[in-house]
């Protein structure tokens, strides 16, 4: 990873996972005699330290789960949303204890999540989705700058940027119909980046971050913002910013 400018400020590793939790990443549960993989299951942390997931209903992983519950490695893979020929942004293992709750349980947690986290997804509980409950003793973080290990209380008490689930239809969108604005990021950038066809790889409050793809292979860069964003609406204007484009024409 190239870091355009020596203070670039960027994401904690702890925030980073947060983020992959957050976002529908495929997942592979992990257990002594089986290993099962979930299509991005919906993930949430709780002020008791442990982590919510949504399964789909009779998948294999409830028939494993007994009353003394269940030891489990569980790894998410953080994928770009676009088709890049390497997708794999990062990994995150967590190792710990699932456990199924009642189906009250699973209701009241779930209503506990949509007071601070409005995510549509928990709607499936009882339709066609079953909630799991997994309870961290080790949280692995991996990504370009090497491997964290991340204190399970600290990393479970963290909330999910407000646009950790926004980033991939708004990163394939830009891929899609903005390839414009990618071009004009790279070429007001202040410092001479490498050649290259500008990709979305991902974007946090801190900057964006392309993959510039050619024939002699890829280079990833981070382009930070002026300033961190706190929403949504702020990282669209603030790339805008960077692309020198009137922020009303997207």
């Amino acid at each position: 990873m190239i870091l355009l400018f020596t203070h670039t400020l960027a994401p904690t590793p702890a925030e980073s996972a947060r983020s992959v939790l957050a976002r529908p990443n495929p997942a592979t549960v992990t257990t002594s005699d089986v290993s099962l993989h979930l299509t991005g299951p919906a993930c949430h942390t709780g002020t008791d330290g442990e982590i919510t997931l949504l399964v789909p209903d009779q998948h294999r992983v409830l028939g494993e789960i007994d009353a003394d519950g269940l030891e489990a490695t569980i790894e998410f893979t953080d994928t770009a949303p676009v088709d890049l020929r390497d997708r794999t942004r990062s990994l995150l293992w967590i190792n710990g204890d699932l456990s199924l709750p009642s189906a009250t349980e699973a209701r009241d947690r779930a209503l506990a999540v949509l007071e601070g986290d409005p995510d549509e997804r928990l709607l499936d509980l009882g339709h066609g989705r079953t909630m799991i409950v997994l309870r961290p003793h080790l949280v692995v973080y991996s990504d370009h700058d090497g491997c964290h290990l991340l204190e399970p209380a600290r990393f479970t008490s963290l909330s999910p940027a407000p646009f950790d689930r926004w980033e991939g239809p708004w990163l394939r969108h830009l891929e899609r119909d903005h390839g414009d604005l990618l071009e004009a990021v790279v070429q007001h950038c202040p410092v001479p980046l490498p050649d290259g066809r500008p990709r979305p790889l991902g974007v946090d409050r801190y900057g964006l971050r392309l993959r510039l793809e050619s024939a002699g292979g890829d280079h990833d860069v981070r382009i930070p913002f002026r300033r961190p964003a706190r929403t949504a609406h702020e990282v669209a204007h603030q790339v805008q910013e960077l692309a020198r484009i009137p922020l009303d024409r997207y």
